[in-house]
């Protein structure tokens, strides 16, 4: 034992000082010796989760849990990424159990809690996780701006400016109850348009309560994701280029594609009928001519098809999806972007909410004979198969974003 305590000490500081494959080399030794030593187990799994393997890393961790199942800090691991795998009924098992072990600590589990049972649409469950953090702790501004999201999303919207306006009297420097009470009262008031500056170009977007992560950010003044169209921008080494913006969405992308990088065209690929009405208003409003309108309606997939649209219980733009078995459903055509765009392109975005595997692979010769940059969403349950895509066309990962549940991954050919 002394041998095997010896062995882990010098392996763990091969990891704290970033020589992984060192420290994975000894942790595997103890394995060999001790297959039930919890502690290398976990540090193996940290590693691969470090490495973007979470589902290597949550093998290991589930292993160490059955060895001890009442381990806090390894419930904590497992909590948190099978939320991120989106395995959320087992996440909230996990988090559930942590209330147990460690009530003192519950504010933060119930919230969690909360957030995993509102991504599946159970709103009135969450509602009471998030009142539960309230008696534990009164005082939560964080709380009362969980139940104030949860309650725009059921369009309760004097309810929710009412817990915005809580959250704000405990903690008055509470941006993010700044920017949700701005939302929500100019919704009340009918105020639906927001403008700002950027780069000393005017930017208009309207406001509606149904597309809440974008037009957050642009009552804050920005665009949604940034920093990933800041990337583009200054990583991206052709001027004016053609874009095909696949999930467009209501346009946040496509007007800085169009007004801020100036780009030669840009062909946004759409299919839900309110949101490209949306897209539609925004590209009127903000005086964008370099648009092609011509493939809205299609969504996109590895083969020409009918599917379904599927509605959010939250009815949220962003996280509308198609899927097969929708009775009554309205139907969309699938198509490949192979057949879609027969034109050479210089920038793809994709963000099609969990289909973007089947996306790129319909789109594998359009990527081959030009060679775009491309951003990806990719859910974090999609990257093994993401990365195999990569190999497959020869693409490599400039900069990942990490968004919790997703990625978005600038890649670019290495031909």
């Amino acid at each position: 034992m002394t041998n095997i305590n010896q062995e882990f000490q010098t392996a763990l500081k091969f990891q704290k000082e970033g020589k992984l494959q060192q420290a994975e080399s000894i942790y595997i030794n103890i394995l060999k010796s001790d297959s039930n030593h919890v502690a290398s187990l976990i540090n193996l799994g940290l590693i691969e989760q470090g490495k973007g393997k979470l589902d290597e890393a949550t093998q290991f961790y589930k292993y160490a849990f059955s060895l001890e199942p009442n381990n806090i800090s390894l419930l904590y691991l497992l909590a948190r990424i099978t939320q991120e795998l989106n395995q959320l009924d087992e996440a909230i098992i996990y988090w559930q159990k942590l209330v147990e072990l460690k009530p003192d600590s519950a504010l933060e589990f119930y919230g969690n809690i909360g957030n995993s049972l509102v991504q599946q649409g159970k709103f009135d469950e969450a509602l009471n996780y998030f009142r539960r953090a309230l008696e534990i702790s009164p005082k939560s501004f964080q709380a009362h701006q969980a139940i104030g999201n949860l309650l725009i999303r059921q369009d309760k919207l004097l309810e929710a400016k009412l817990e915005f306006s809580k959250a704000l009297e405990i903690n008055p420097n509470y941006q993010a109850a700044k920017v949700w009470f701005t939302l929500v009262d100019k919704l009340l008031k009918g105020e639906n348009l927001v403008s700002f500056n950027y780069q000393n170009i005017p930017i208009k977007f309207e406001i509606t309560g149904k597309n809440l992560a974008v037009e957050i950010a642009n009552i804050g003044g920005n665009f949604y994701e940034v920093a990933e169209l800041e990337f583009i921008r200054q990583n991206l080494k052709v001027s004016n280029p053609v874009i095909v913006d696949i999930g467009a969405n209501t346009g946040n992308h496509l007007v800085y594609f169009a007004k801020i990088m100036q780009a030669a065209k840009v062909i946004p690929i759409e299919f839900h009928p309110e949101i490209i009405a949306a897209l539609k208003r925004h590209i009127s409003i903000n005086q964008v001519s370099n648009i092609d309108l011509s493939k809205l309606g299609y969504a996109i997939g590895k083969n020409r098809g009918i599917s379904f649209i599927k509605e959010h219980p939250a009815k949220d733009f962003c996280l509308t999806e198609i899927a097969d078995n929708i009775i009554n459903g309205t139907e969309v055509v699938v198509v490949t972007l192979d057949e879609l765009i027969q034109e050479k392109v210089d920038f793809i975005k994709v963000d099609v909410q969990g289909t973007e595997i089947d996306a790129l692979v319909g789109a594998k010769n359009l990527i081959s004979t030009y060679q775009p940059d491309m951003l990806v969403e990719v859910a974090k349950n999609h990257i093994k198969d993401f990365r195999k895509f990569l190999e497959a066309v020869r693409y490599q990962t400039v900069k990942a974003f990490d968004h919790g549940r997703y990625v978005n991954f600038y890649i670019k050919s290495t031909n």
